[in-house]
């Protein structure tokens, strides 16, 4: 069996910088876009742990990994190019409100947006604008975004886990409901009597 029809989240988006990679050396992003160019990025960024492994098992499972970025093109490219992750990709969404260009994306495609997740390190421009839109969205943890109210990651490498656990909730949430209609069914008629529907068996897988 195909196990994308089991996922609760088929279509993946996340940001870039900050969620995919990091300065190195903990240095301050600032440092950079005080005087920003493609061959400094290469210099200055790097992938944050385990995320090209992560992505490409994230890539195995869902039917849609994009990326959606504030970054200039010419420096985003370089450093996917550097990362040899690009390929990863189905598309790259540069600028613009990321729950508008999500939204978007979803209605041309036409992909259902409770489908869908966003993950990404800013609460402002990755968190709020895709919720608004009413799509999921996540945190990478990091220490500038602490005060915000959000499910959270340690990082890209706990992705495919937290994927996962979405998927079990949403089988024990379908479960569930299945259950409770069929307690309903087979619920003694007023007046006392015992119903004598035999119980279906649960589905199977």
């Amino acid at each position: 069996m195909d196990a994308r029809k089991s996922r609760k989240f088929k279509h993946v988006f996340l940001d870039a910088e900050g969620t995919l990679y990091v300065p190195k050396n903990g240095r301050s992003r600032w440092e950079f876009w005080a005087d920003p160019s493609p061959e400094v990025a290469i210099e200055f960024f790097e992938l944050d742990r385990g995320v090209k492994e992560s992505l490409e098992q994230v890539r195995s499972q869902v039917d849609t990994l994009c990326l959606v970025s504030k970054n200039p093109e010419a420096i985003l490219g370089a450093l996917l190019d550097k990362f040899g992750i690009r390929h990863l990709f189905d598309d790259i969404m540069l600028n613009g409100d990321k729950g508008k260009q999500i939204a978007q994306y979803l209605s041309r495609k036409g992909l259902r947006r409770d489908e869908s997740v966003m993950v990404g390190d800013m609460p402002a421009l990755d968190l709020y604008p895709v919720r608004r839109m009413g799509i999921e969205a996540i945190l990478v943890d990091r220490a500038y975004n602490t005060w915000a109210r959000a499910t959270r990651i340690r990082g890209v490498s706990d992705l495919p886990c937290w994927l996962r656990i979405a998927d079990l909730a949403e089988e024990i949430g379908h479960h569930r409901a299945y259950t409770a209609s069929l307690d309903d069914f087979n619920a003694p008629p007023r007046g006392g009597s015992e119903s004598r529907i035999a119980p279906m068996p649960p589905p199977k897988g």
